[in-house]
């Protein structure tokens, strides 16, 4: 299948590199404007190429990036020479609002009130009229509405680390930065857990080698929303067969895991300080729960499968 992709220009984007990544696993033949995100640099082409491909070509992926200091965003100028409005899928990976960045005080007012955190402008309306498939990582019950199809991160190749190891700390949480969510409760209760004799993964800054090999000697990994519901820790989580303590998301989760069989959710503080008191006096558990949560993210969540799950959306002709 020959897809042209319109990428963000150099600056890495998670869903990005999960959509390229899972073209190439899907062996489509690819013709690029742009490098970046795991595009390879036979597969990129002149602006005038690409329209040229455009003509033949089966799909157009048009790919959301954030457009900040150096970095333009993809090429969306070009659809206006394309003009092939029937065949274009838009991967729009934003948060808080459609462009990526939130609106004043959006941040601090979403501590209080978690439904902030979808913000206006959230529908990108010159893609929703370019576009024939609309897929959205932050796709909220009532963007069903419009026809947007929800599209998470997923487990990309980095993820995984290539090596066995032995579970040696209780529990993992490190997170970038701790504005959101439950970031700041959660981290707090870990730091509490250390002090009282726990072995505990805390902080940030690791290189990523370091990160994977602490994260999978962990039995239990901690995520929580970012400036999204969904964030890349999840995947991380899962990829290196530890046990994820989930923020439960608010956004639409196709294929989702089920609390207590490969996943443990939590919503409030309370109830995570709760259930990771009580996996923690059951390894056991924790085991079987990892194990399963490892196998149903290599059935439903890797790279290779969220581009499946493109192709399947899109052949069902949601939108036209």
């Amino acid at each position: 299948m020959k897809i042209v992709v319109i990428p963000p220009k150099d600056k890495l984007d998670y869903l990005a590199e999960t959509i390229v990544e899972g073209l190439y696993k899907n062996r489509m033949d690819i013709y690029s404007s742009d490098l970046g995100n795991g595009i390879r640099k036979d597969d990129v082409y002149s602006d005038e190429e690409i329209v040229e491909h455009s003509k033949d070509c089966d799909f157009i992926f048009v790919i959301w990036g954030k457009i900040k200091g150096g970095f333009p965003g993809p090429k969306y100028h070009l659809l206006a020479q394309i003009k092939q409005k029937d065949k274009v899928v838009f991967i729009d990976g934003s948060e808080w609002t459609s462009t990526g960045h939130p609106i004043p005080n959006q941040v601090r007012d979403a501590k209080q009130n978690p439904l902030l955190r979808r913000g206006e402008p959230w529908i990108d309306e010159f893609m929703f009229e370019n576009s024939n498939w609309y897929f959205k990582r932050e796709c909220y019950k009532k963007d069903l509405d419009r026809g947007i199809i929800p599209l998470l991160f997923g487990a990309v190749d980095r993820n995984f680390l290539k090596k066995k190891v032995e579970k040696k700390y209780d529990l993992f949480c490190s997170y970038g930065q701790m504005n959101d969510g439950l970031r700041l409760e959660t981290y707090n209760f870990c730091r509490q857990l250390q002090n009282e004799g726990y072995n505990v993964v805390l902080g940030s800054g690791m290189g990523y080698e370091e990160f994977k090999e602490k994260l999978k000697s962990s039995w239990i990994g901690v995520d929580a929303w970012g400036g999204g519901d969904c964030c890349a820790r999840l995947w991380e989580i899962l990829s290196n067969e530890t046990m994820a303590v989930c923020q439960k998301y608010q956004i639409e989760f196709p294929n989702d895991f089920t609390d207590g069989e490969n996943i443990v959710y939590y919503s409030t503080i309370n109830e995570f300080e709760y259930k990771v008191r009580n996996y923690l006096n059951n390894r056991e558990e924790i085991e079987r729960i990892s194990n399963n949560g490892y196998r149903h993210l290599l059935g439903y969540h890797t790279a290779e499968a969220r581009v499946k799950y493109i192709m399947d959306k899109i052949n069902e002709n949601i939108r036209n």
